[in-house]
Parts: C-alpha cells; structure tokens; sequence
C-alpha cells in the first residue's frame, strides 16, 4: 500500500525590532512603487479644471425683534411665540409667595377667590393664598411690591399669541425693513421656513438694515454620511454602498441621485458662513477664487428657485432662529381630542386630561332586556329618551359667527335626573375664549381624522444661559375621531301593566 504524504512549508516572518510606534507608521521602502501605482490607476492624470480654495463675500446680520420684553437673540423662539400670561408663576411660585404675603400681611381678606385654586397635580390639594391672586389685585389690596421678595415677580407679561377657534400660533416680528410674521404654527420647533417677510411699498423689494463686514472663508467638499471619497487611495465604510442598491426603473428621480452620488459627488462645495441665532443673514458680493487665481463671481440662480429661502426676502437671506435645541417637556397637563362624528352630524371635544389627572369617560350602562309584549291586547309603547352624553363630551353644531361659518359649542343636557340639567363647562383651557362666547371652531381646524390638544409646561436655556420656562399648546393629528353612539327620543315597544 502506497502511502502519500502532503509536506506543506509555511513561511512565517519574524519580526527583529519591536518598536511598534514605527510598525503603526506603515513606512514604505519603495516610494516610487507608490507613485508608479498611483499613475497606473489614472490618479495622477490631471484635469483642466480647477478647484475653489478662497470665498470671498460680504456678510449682513440683522437682529430679529419682537414685543412682548423678550429677545429673539437671547431667548428661544418657541418661547417668544408659545408663551401664556404669568407663565413666571409656576405652582411653587404661587404657594411660596401667596404664604409669604400672609405672614407680612395679616390683614388680608379671606375672600374664596384670593385662595389657590385649579392647581396641577401634586400640587392641587394645597390651601392657601393664591402669590400670582394677591401680585395680579395688589393694587386692590394696598400690597406694596417689597412684601413679595427683594426681586419683585416681572410686570410685563407675555402675550397671549394661541387662536383658540384655529388651535394654532400667530406672532409678528421685525428685521430691518421687513415684518416677519409667523402663522399657523402649531407648537414645536420654529425654524426658517417658520416665516414669512413682508417689505414696505417704498422699498422696491430691497431688504436693508443691520451691520455688514467682509468675510474670506476656505471651501472644502460636501460631507454627508456615506459620500464617496474624492481621492482613489482613501478607504471608505464597507458598509455602505450607494450604487449597489439599483432603484426601480420607475423611480427615476432616485436613479438621478444615484448618479449625482456616484459620479459627481466631489464637485461639489461648500463654505462655511459665520451666522448668529436670532438674525436674518444677508450674503452679497459673493466670490470664488480658484487654484488657477482667477475669480468667479456667484450669484443665486437666475430662475428664481432655492432650497432654503424666505418668502418675501431675497434669495439672498435667511432667518435664523434661537431654537430651544433639546427642551425638557414636562408631564401633559391637559389634553383633550376633538373630531368631526358623521353619524352625529357634529364635532365633538372631549376632555381626556385636566389639571394633569387622566378623566376617563364613564361605562355606558348596561341595556335591559325587553319583555315579552302581550300580543292579545293592543300594543303598549314605553317613551326611551335619548343616548346619554357622557360628562366632559362637548357637541359643536354648525353655526355662524361673525358672518362666517363656524363650530359652535353647545351644552348637551342631563336627563337622570327628574329635570333635565345642562351638562358642565368645559374645564380646560384650552376649550375656552374670553373673547367668544361660546366658544366656537375653525371648520378647517380639525382634520378628517381629528387632532389632540396638549398643554404642558417646557424647559429650556436662552443663549445666556438663563433658564426659560413657557406653557406649551400643540396640536397633532389623530388615527380616527372620537364618536359616540347617538339616539334620539324614540316609542319602543313596552309591556303592558297587569292589574
């Protein structure tokens, strides 16, 4: 029997210096081997084209300002526009002070409405005197300022910017020469598509104002997660490779982009512009120098389009907000859903949390089985009022208010009782105009599938590091509407009394 025998040798380098700082620097014995490799792939092939090194141009900044004693610059836009009346005083506030006043004043009156009172939870079962009561009727009361501290509470108040029939913001700011106006904004971050300008008739469409200095910047190439690298001998992330996920022929925007991606991503360039929140930034006399020496004025596209702009500015501006970047939010005091019911032929608004507790809508009772009629005798019919509104459902009926058509609430009525009773107000807030009585409803305010309202209290810090505090109101849309089974009065059939 043959026997074969496989001898396999195996070469293993042993290394004879063990400096690893120099193994780390990877040196090359043969620079020129890395030259002739470079000029095999086509590296060193040259173009005629040149490439941006300098940007210069000429940089406008003009603060943005608004009423109310709060400073686009320093404070966080959300705050400015979201901000309720005596948002200063939180419910420490109010008990802290309204016990401090007590004890420097003993001659207060004990009138129920100097008591605190519609406190969230935990706080809602403190008695007392109400610090934002007795600061707000101080002057009723002959209370001198002092007693409240040695930093008085602020005496300008916020505005008061929510539309409670849109349930959205509306706020107007200035910027040079323009007003800034923001509408319809429905709670949560601000940014530049937030606003709108609009330029004074005499202008002739020029947005001035603020101070302007020259600038010179160095360009480099667009950065984003995943781009192709510009130069052959830089490794990219394995795990990403844009051209090897083909799109559907019929997405042909994506397979544009593919291309833009694979074969012209080095092309393009940016520079860096030194803004500063709470500005509009004007750019002018924008230029490019190249590596050739020569200069290459920029100008924004002749066909008027842009990717970020403000309507009514030039395409040459852009507002430039104080974001509050990361907020703290706080628990959701009140809440309430308000849909249109088809079946109804109403909107309802139904309270689902008040004063930061949950308020659950309570159990239909269960129906009682009918009886066996007597089909001797004529028949007999009981009178069955109609489906009970459960507490906190609010109806809205169409209407008209002010020559428009509109959402109009109404009080449904309690009917277990012996006498009929119209039903509570609504509790929240955010349900309520003291403008409009009662309260109504843009029709285009609630969507096909409905909207939730929320109402808490945020957090954040201004550009000075001052914490801000603001009551936010939002709205979000809902998955379905809220809707209740609706009967009117009806005859049913009933069982006649035996003697």
């Amino acid at each position: 029997m043959t026997v074969v025998y496989d001898l396999i040798r195996r070469i293993t380098a042993a290394p004879e210096l063990d400096d690893l700082a120099r193994g780390f620097r990877a040196e090359i014995a043969d620079p020129a081997w890395m030259l002739g490799r470079q000029w095999q792939l086509g590296e060193h092939q040259g173009e005629d084209a040149s490439s941006p090194v300098q940007v210069d141009f000429r940089r406008r900044l003009t603060p943005i300002e608004a009423d109310g004693g709060h400073d686009p610059v320093e404070v966080p836009a959300e705050a400015i526009v979201e901000s309720e009346p005596y948002d200063w005083w939180t419910p420490g506030r109010r008990v802290a002070l309204g016990r401090r006043v007590a004890a420097a004043f003993p001659a207060l009156p004990g009138d129920p409405a100097l008591m605190l009172g519609r406190l969230p939870v935990p706080y809602d079962g403190l008695t007392g005197y109400d610090g934002r009561t007795l600061w707000i009727r101080r002057e009723q009361l002959g209370l001198d300022a002092s007693l409240f501290g040695p930093v008085p509470p602020p005496l300008l108040q916020p505005a008061d910017l929510w539309d409670p029939a849109a349930f959205e913001y509306d706020a107007d700011f200035t910027a040079g020469n323009a007003d800034l106006t923001v509408r319809r904004h429905s709670g949560g971050d601000l940014d530049w598509f937030s606003a709108d300008a609009e330029l004074p008739a005499g202008s002739g469409g020029q947005f001035t104002g603020g101070e302007e200095r020259p600038c010179v910047v160095r360009p480099g190439r667009v950065r984003y997660p995943g781009a192709p690298l510009p130069r052959w001998w830089q490794i990219e992330d394995g795990a990403v490779d844009i051209g090897g996920y083909p799109p559907d022929r019929s997405h042909f925007a994506t397979l544009l982009l593919i291309d833009l991606v694979v074969n012209q991503s080095d092309d393009w360039f940016t520079f860096p512009v030194d803004a500063m929140a709470g500005h509009v930034v004007t750019l002018s006399q924008v230029r490019v120098c190249d590596s050739f020496g020569q200069e290459w004025p920029l100008s924004p596209p002749a066909d008027g389009w842009s990717l970020y702009a403000t309507e009514g500015l030039g395409r040459d501006s852009l507002v430039v907000w104080t974001t509050a970047a990361t907020p703290l939010a706080g628990p959701v005091l009140d809440e309430v859903v308000v849909g249109i019911d088809e079946d109804a032929n109403a909107a309802w608004a139904v309270e689902r949390r008040i004063g930061g507790r949950d308020v659950s809508t309570p159990a239909d009772p269960a129906p009682t089985l009918p009886g066996h009629p007597d089909m001797t005798g004529p028949p007999v019919y009981d009178y069955a009022l109609a489906a009970r509104v459960p507490e906190g459902w609010h109806p809205y009926l169409v209407g008209s208010r002010d020559g428009r058509r509109r959402f109009v609430r109404h009080r449904a009525a309690d009917l277990s009782g012996a006498e009929p009773a119209p039903m509570p107000d609504p509790r929240t807030d955010l349900l309520s105009d003291a403008g409009a009585r009662p309260h109504v409803i843009e029709p285009g305010a609630i969507p096909v599938d409905g909207a939730r309202l929320e109402r808490r209290a945020m957090l954040a810090r201004a550009t000075t590091g001052d914490p801000v505090l603001w009551t936010q109101r939002r709205r979000t849309p809902l998955l379905t509407p809220p809707a209740i089974r609706l009967r009117f009065d009806a005859l049913v059939p009933g069982v006649p009394e035996r003697p």
